[in-house]
């Protein structure tokens, strides 16, 4: 089993990237689509179904006069009542609204709004300023795309540690890549200590969730009894 940490943790396991900062740490206001496409609820029937389709979201937050989230109206929701209908629509989104609105800050994170999101069963989440207004709306893309965002960010830190000069590292050989905060580390360094060197740099990364270490040596430097380590090339 290949192994380049110097405790003898195996390549495929986890480096411990200690506390950092939990993927998603950007603010939601960074990430919200803006402006939210909003109605109230004296809106009728045919001027929902053309906000909704120009907001392509999905979902319509429902607001106040002041611009308080009361509610939200779904496609499904405006779907359902037209499959239901053999006539004229005299509905309003007073009738159709799931009320009351889940709604989040724009001041909390990304990480933070998923959670609420899961715990109320909601893909859309209106976002409200400090006083309680419509700012936003997130929808699953944007909280995707947020996370992305910080995978690919954690990923261009570590690709720097690599390839700094005294790395030890073979630039050909390097892979780095980031799925849900973890840094996959892949290739071949000079020796056994340059390995384990990469990988405490990279655990040291702000934010990352952990490394899985992927690397392999030319020299175990590292053997008490003098033996070159060599490996065998794969």
């Amino acid at each position: 089993m290949n192994h380049s940490i110097l405790d003898g943790t195996p390549a495929d396991g986890l480096a411990d990237a200690g506390q950092g900062r939990a993927l998603g740490h950007a603010a939601v206001r960074d990430w919200m689509s803006r402006p939210a496409i909003a109605v109230t609820p004296a809106t009728d029937f045919g001027a929902m179904v053309a906000a909704i389709t120009a907001s392509r979201r999905g979902v319509l937050p429902v607001v106040s006069p002041d611009g308080k989230p009361l509610g939200v109206v779904a496609a499904s929701d405006l779907l359902a009542a037209y499959d239901s209908s053999d006539g004229p629509l005299e509905i309003t989104a007073q009738d159709l609204m799931t009320a009351p609105a889940i709604t989040v800050s724009e001041d909390v994170t990304v990480a933070e709004a998923v959670r609420t999101a899961r715990a109320e069963s909601v893909h859309h989440l209106p976002v409200v300023d400090r006083d309680g207004r419509l700012s936003g709306l997130l929808s699953p893309i944007d909280l995707l795309e947020a996370f992305r965002a910080d995978d690919d960010a954690l990923r261009t830190v570590a690709l720097a540690q690599a390839l700094t000069p005294g790395s030890g590292v073979m630039p050909s050989s390097l892979h780095v890549r980031c799925e849900r905060g973890h840094v996959v580390l892949a290739g071949r360094t000079r020796s056994r200590s340059d390995a384990a060197a990469l990988c405490l740099r990279v655990a040291a990364i702000e934010g990352l969730t952990g490394v899985i270490d992927r690397l392999r040596w030319d020299v175990d430097d590292t053997d008490p009894g003098g033996a070159s380590g060599k490996r065998e090339p794969r």
